[in-house]
């Protein structure tokens, strides 16, 4: 996939983030995710508790499934996630989040278990697929699914290993060559 493929995914994200603190500029917001991953080092979490790192996990591993490429896990998008939380949601972006966890949870047990993580695969996709379609609410678990959806896609595709193993960017060039001939812009 070529790095124009990447720049399109990602300003695709700019209404599915409406976080304020992500560049609205494409190359601005690549940058910024970027630079977030680079922070991320061994960091462990810092907001999200245990129930809540699995929650976010398996569906950010739900969105981006490990297959024989790179899946959501190994490019770190749940610490990116809880990375976000922590140090760039307001309090009041950040509590209402948590809530949105919460309720996706307390969905699921309409489902037949207390835990999103425990439902069994056909009732995962039956719960993500009904988030999905409430994604514009302001508040509880369609909120919470949109900005898991939102900053797993922005996350995965701005990580280092997905740029370098699935979207081939080259991040150094082998040196200069001095015999490209130039060519004016008409």
């Amino acid at each position: 996939m070529p790095a124009m493929r990447r720049r399109e995914v990602v300003q695709f994200l700019g209404a599915a983030l409406a976080l304020s603190f992500v560049p609205r500029d494409v190359d601005a917001a690549i940058k910024f995710g970027e630079e977030l991953h680079l922070q991320l080092g061994d960091v462990p979490f810092r907001t999200l508790n245990r129930d809540q790192r699995l929650l976010v996990t398996a569906i950010a591993e739900m969105i981006i499934p490990e297959t024989d490429t790179l899946g959501a896990t190994s490019a770190k998008v749940p610490e990116f996630i809880d990375l976000i939380v922590t140090d760039w949601m307001s309090d009041d972006e950040r509590a209402a989040f948590l809530v949105g966890l919460s309720d996706i949870d307390a969905r699921s047990a309409t489902l037949g278990s207390p835990h999103f993580v425990d439902l069994p695969p056909e009732k995962k996709v039956e719960l993500l697929s009904a988030l999905d379609r409430a994604r514009a609410e302001k508040a509880g678990a369609g909120h919470a699914f949109a900005r898991i959806k939102g900053l797993t896609v922005y996350g995965y595709f701005t990580s280092k290993r997905v740029e370098q193993e699935i979207l081939k960017v080259r991040m150094f060039f082998n040196g200069y060559q001095g015999n490209v001939p130039f060519t004016p812009a008409v």
